[in-house]
């Protein structure tokens, strides 16, 4: 398997800017973003701090509104994506409630979205066993690792079973090991679902190893530098990082990425 993706268009941006505030504090943070995710592609995103990354995930999942511009999500305005449960997002930090067990905190959604009780246990399991954590269920958050927090906040995010997955940095406070073994997990769950991801990341070796292309964005003003296709086959190993055609497109990212920083000094 080279690319799972189809050719049906689940996330639309067009002529997109973001500017937050006025007059003299006038920030713009993205200027005319233009990017369309197929269904079931992996896109990850990346670019120096503050180029608007986070930003374009907000907009896409309605935390945030665009200044100009146009976001269909699932043929939908991001506002309606959002009331129709067509995403789920995961967020640096896992957020998960301290008081509440593991099984508790991945049926959070189910209780929220106020779906039968019957189906909650059946949910719950089966997405504690998609992330390896079948004999976790009772343990309280502080009682796991930070990556297995990470997974837990990862099954709440799917408990639900929307189409879309929008990852905000998840592994960027976790150590360099079970960031690497959390890529293999999550490349797992989403071959096995067949999900739409994109993820933001400041690693441009995560961005490569994860993805079927990675766009690069320009500092602030955030704009598309460019989209680069990963053509590394799947399934991706630990074998995958050691290849030359791995380092030939990390070079390629980080050499846009070095030219974009050099315009914009």
């Amino acid at each position: 398997m080279t690319n799972p993706a189809s050719s049906t268009p689940i996330i639309e941006i067009q002529g997109v800017h973001k500017v937050f505030g006025s007059g003299p504090d006038r920030v713009v943070a993205l200027q005319d973003v233009n990017l369309t995710v197929h269904a079931g592609e992996f896109v990850s995103i990346v670019g120096p701090s503050g180029c608007g990354k986070s930003t374009l995930l907000r907009l896409i999942s309605d935390l945030l509104q665009a200044t100009q511009g146009e976001i269909r999500v699932n043929g939908k305005t991001p506002h309606q994506a959002r009331l129709d449960r067509d995403y789920g997002f995961v967020f640096q930090a896992p957020t998960l409630y301290e008081w509440r067990t593991v099984h508790r905190n991945v049926r959070l959604p189910l209780e929220v979205m106020q779906v039968d009780r019957s189906q909650w246990r059946e949910r719950v399991t089966k997405m504690l066993s998609m992330v390896g954590l079948d004999d976790f269920h009772n343990h309280y958050p502080w009682q796991l690792s930070g990556g297995m927090q990470q997974r837990v906040s990862i099954a709440r995010a799917l408990v639900f079973e929307p189409p879309m997955l929008l990852m905000d940095e998840p592994f960027g406070a976790l150590d360099e090991f079970t960031r690497e073994n959390m890529n293999l997990e999550l490349l797992r769950i989403w071959e096995q679902t067949g999900k739409t991801i994109v993820f933001v990341t400041h690693s441009i070796p995560e961005a490569v190893f994860l993805s079927n292309r990675v766009v690069v964005m320009s500092p602030r003003p955030g704009r598309i530098a460019s989209i680069v296709p990963i053509d590394l086959p799947y399934p991706r190993t630990f074998e995958t990082r050691e290849s030359e055609r791995y380092f030939e497109l990390m070079t390629e990212v980080r050499e846009t990425l070095k030219e974009e920083f050099t315009k914009a000094v």
